[in-house]
């Protein structure tokens, strides 16, 4: 069988672009499909996670990246024209691969669903995002005037996008119920992709946040929370690993608050598995979530996650009390109390670590992924009985 995903550019150190990669990789690996990431925008970088050879990256060069130079008129227009020679590639290319399956992340391409179905068996769209937040819609709308008519624009052409699809797959329960008044979604969540076998110690004075340095994630609001928890146990220590267009300032708010002794700015690294072994809990202070990998990652790991009750992934990953806690979102000082908690009691860490580890094993590759093989599957089958 032959996979095609449609996608931006594997050049962000996040989520999305691990769990494509990590599913790429297994339908290649493990059931010998072959398998076609579709970028536009690649610009000759090597993708951050670890690609298989039996994966074929194939860029189309357009380079969208171009537009942010220029001020709004003239970036329309470019924008305009990148979209023309962007559809015409993407047509060539699918016509030299004739997939069985496209699989389109509801990004820019999610527009060309009848292009699709011309070469393609069967049409998916993969949402990662939350339908509240996507394509970033409440910024433009925030921004008022015309942001806010185009952001009325892009939804209502995402809705009719979406009706097109023959399967559109999101991550979670409440995203199926925000769908739902536009059309019958399927939920299937992200797979685990790390779960050592060894036992975790939990005795290391080190927490570990991995986001991006952007608004969604809220790095601010961890600085905030830790400024608390830094007058209560001074002697332990939050390791960042982040990247982004927020890093300076939270690296500055750091240094004005007298505390960066206790929160340490790390590198991105590939070896996170060891990263999370060598702490005792995970934090995320994220404003809205899709389903965090961060969080299914650490639980893998034995940590107990402490997170914000944002919309809408945390809920589904995180048991309140079980194996981690669950915060009033944007409550600050609740947040530090759960984080002072755990590190006043170490047999308390380990009873939530253990029940994270073991609600993990449901996330399981092999069953998450046998949940794709069925789509696949059921879609290809519907068309060949259709024709």
């Amino acid at each position: 069988m032959k996979i095609a995903y449609i996608y931006p550019a594997f050049i962000n150190i996040g989520g999305a672009d691990k769990i494509i990669i990590s599913k790429a990789n297994y339908m290649a690996d493990q059931w010998g499909y072959e398998v076609f990431l579709i970028t536009d925008s690649q610009n000759g970088l090597q993708p951050f996670f670890s690609l298989s050879e039996k994966v074929h990256l194939m860029d189309m060069g357009i380079n969208f990246f171009q537009q942010y130079q220029y001020g709004p008129l003239k970036r329309l227009r470019v924008y305009l024209r990148l979209m023309r020679k962007y559809k015409q590639a993407l047509t060539k290319t699918l016509a030299e691969i004739h997939p069985d399956v496209v699989i389109s992340t509801f990004s820019r391409d999610a527009k060309f669903v009848s292009l699709y179905k011309r070469y393609a068996k069967a049409t998916i769209a993969e949402v990662h995002t939350t339908k509240k937040n996507i394509r970033a819609l409440p910024n433009l709308r925030l921004k008022g005037g015309v942001y806010k008519l185009l952001a009325a624009y892009i939804e209502r052409q995402l809705n009719a996008s979406a009706k097109e699809f023959d399967e559109v797959v999101v991550l979670n329960n409440l995203e199926e119920e925000l769908w739902r008044p536009v059309r019958q979604v399927k939920v299937i969540n992200n797979a685990v992709q790390y779960y050592p076998a060894e036992e975790n110690p939990l005795s290391v004075k080190s927490v570990i946040y991995v986001g991006r340095a952007e608004y969604e994630k809220a790095p601010d609001r961890l600085v905030e929370v830790w400024r608390l928890v830094a007058q209560r146990h001074p002697d332990w220590t939050l390791r960042m690993f982040c990247t982004g267009a927020m890093l300076e300032e939270l690296k500055d708010k750091v240094k004005e608050y007298g505390i960066e002794k206790q929160i340490l700015f790390m590198p991105p690294t590939k070896d996170m598995e060891h990263e999370y072994m060598t702490s005792s809990m995970c934090v995320l202070t994220s404003r809205y979530e899709g389903f965090p990998v961060v969080l299914q990652e650490a639980m893998g790991c034995g940590l107990p996650c402490i997170s914000f009750n944002c919309p809408s992934g945390p809920r589904y990953i995180i048991k309140d009390g079980e194996d981690g806690y669950l915060v009033e979102d944007g409550n600050i000082e609740a947040f530090a109390d759960k984080v002072c908690l755990l590190m006043e009691n170490e047999k308390l860490r380990h009873q939530l670590g253990k029940v994270a580890k073991q609600h993990m094993a449901y996330y399981s590759k092999e069953r998450i992924m046998g949940q794709w093989q069925d789509l696949f599957e059921r879609l290809t089958e519907e068309s060949d009985h259709a024709k």
